[in-house]
């Protein structure tokens, strides 16, 4: 009895040690990406074709470097955060469309903080999407090497890219 009682303790010792490990995984769902540069159609393929699941409330939140000498983008870091206000108002008006949508396939890209105003532009692949994230990150108005942030909301398909961290999230994202 007393054997039966000691592997049951330590089969569930060994259950929460491995959730909680998995919990720290996802937490940075990209990490084997980080301070890799790639061109804008690989990042974009990259993050939208890799297996990320954020829980209902919370967003992916990436932070970039794009640099405008050679057209490339690395990666800097990734985490799960709540999003802002205004991301989440949006984020809730796009689930109410594909409900009723038939093209569910398409992608958003949203820039904001660009130097000819802020705009919202849809896509349908690598290149067209790709194009998309660098041309906002490239209109921010930055030098040589500009540091921008994105959400991404893989349910929804869409990309809100920013310099202000405040527009993406609701508060300032630990670590980055």
């Amino acid at each position: 009895m007393k054997r039966i009682f000691k592997f049951s303790f330590l089969m569930v010792c060994l259950s929460i040690a491995f959730i909680s490990c998995s919990k720290d995984k996802n937490q940075d769902p990209l990490q084997d990406l980080q301070n890799k540069s790639m061109t804008y159609e690989d990042f974009f393929k990259t993050v939208s074709e890799k297996e990320v699941s954020v829980p209902e409330d919370k967003v992916l939140f990436i932070s970039y470097e794009l640099n405008k000498k050679d057209h490339t983008i690395t990666l800097l870091s990734s985490v799960e955060a709540e999003p802002s206000w205004g991301v989440a108002l949006d984020v809730a008006s796009r689930y109410e469309d594909l409900k009723v949508s038939r093209k569910k396939d398409k992608y958003t890209v949203a820039c904001s903080g660009a130097k000819g105003g802020d705009w919202t532009k849809g896509c349908s692949g690598d290149y067209s999407c790709g194009r998309l994230i660098y041309e906002c990150g490239e209109a921010g108005g930055c030098g040589t090497i500009c540091k921008t942030h994105m959400v991404y909301v893989p349910d929804v398909k869409a990309f809100y890219i920013s310099a202000d961290i405040d527009e993406l999230v609701s508060s300032k994202v630990e670590g980055l």
